[in-house]
């Protein structure tokens, strides 16, 4: 019987399977891909520039520049009847050359560059007479103008800057006050010619050295106008400065502060108490007299400072007393600096701090609101 059902329905379900079974996947025919078009590839972007980079300085060549000749120091108050003179300063580009340097008008000096030098220097006689004086330096072929203003202290100071501590006009010219010598015997003679001049009418101005220290200074708390004024080494000249144009009415009181920058500086010289002379003759020309009131600053703490200071202090009363101006010796005030300028166990500040400071400014108070 099982060899019978294989030898006849075998065959005929193969055959069934063969016809009227679907084709399977893996017998149908395979697709022919599309044709598409081929990618587009991007061009490459431009390389930027390289930028000029500039020499190394280790490769460049130097190019010296060189200054040309200058005035550098002259007298910022000068009487009429005393000689005087102004410094200056020429480059030595070339050695062993010829050249001159003298006022217009006037035979000039003649000079030779040296060897091994940089720079030289000299002096020139400050020339006579208010306004403006040339100068030249030649140096072989090379001609440069130099020149010096200078003007009537009575008259409205034409200062306005500082060029290296020294005053100088708007151009940067240097500028000398031509004053007057003051003695005892011509103050009384001008006082009886002249007559008493009234006094000024505008608000109190102050003019110098705050005297700061710890954050606190002499002038905080008071009525009136205030002019800071410091230069290194020369303050004096920072307050001619301060004082070029005066308050219109003329103040009632000027009260100026000089402090010890200059002894600290290294640059003071008797002549700093001619600008208690200046400042009185530029008041007398415009007919009203403030209240002129100086202010004599502590002693330094530096023991090295000290024997100058006192002689310092003794030159600016005995002026001050002269010219009639006000004295507040804040120095007799503050007491000694070893304890007035005492911030803590071996800490000292430049000036005196704490209950010292604050006697200092009760005593300029006093005399800025009378």
């Amino acid at each position: 019987m099982r060899q019978f059902l294989c030898r006849t329905l075998l065959p005929a379900l193969c055959a069934a399977l063969a016809t009227g079974l679907p084709v399977m996947a893996a017998d149908a025919p395979v697709p022919a891909p599309a044709t598409t078009a081929p990618a587009s590839v991007p061009a490459p972007s431009a390389t930027p520039p390289v930028p000029v980079v500039p020499p190394s300085p280790s490769t460049a060549p130097g190019i010296r520049i060189w200054p040309d000749p200058a005035f550098t120091h002259w007298p910022a108050i000068a009487y009429g009847d005393e000689a005087r003179n102004i410094a200056f300063s020429l480059p030595v580009k070339l050695a062993n050359v010829t050249g001159s340097i003298g006022w217009t008008g006037e035979k000039a000096l003649p000079f030779t560059t040296p060897d091994k030098a940089e720079s030289i220097s000299g002096l020139l006689p400050l020339p006579t007479g208010t306004g403006l004086h040339r100068a030249t330096v030649t140096i072989v072929e090379h001609a440069w103008p130099l020149a010096v203003r200078i003007a009537d202290a009575r008259e409205e100071w034409p200062i306005a800057g500082l060029k290296n501590g020294f005053p100088v006009d708007a151009q940067g010219v240097p500028v000398v006050l031509a004053d007057r010598r003051r003695n005892l015997s011509a103050e009384r003679q001008f006082t009886l010619l002249d007559g008493v001049l009234p006094r000024g009418t505008g608000r109190a101005l102050l003019v110098g050295d705050r005297l700061e220290a710890l954050g606190g200074d002499v002038w905080t708390g008071l009525d009136a106008e205030q002019r800071p004024a410091l230069d290194e080494r020369y303050p004096q000249h920072a307050v001619l400065l301060a004082l070029a144009k005066l308050p219109d009415p003329v103040p009632r009181t000027i009260v100026w502060s000089p402090g010890n920058q200059v002894l600290h500086g290294g640059a003071w010289s008797a002549e700093e108490e001619r600008v208690l002379g200046v400042l009185r003759s530029r008041c007398e020309q415009l007919g009203a007299l403030p209240r002129l009131i100086l202010v004599l600053p502590p002693l330094p703490l530096d023991a090295n400072l000290r024997a100058q200071a006192e002689e310092r202090r003794d030159q600016l009363l005995r002026s001050a007393t002269l010219l009639q101006w006000t004295v507040v010796d804040l120095g007799r005030v503050a007491g000694d600096p070893e304890q007035a300028n005492r911030v803590a166990e071996g800490v000292f500040a430049r000036y005196p701090v704490g209950p010292a400071q604050q006697r200092m400014r009760e005593a300029l108070k006093q005399v800025v609101e009378r």
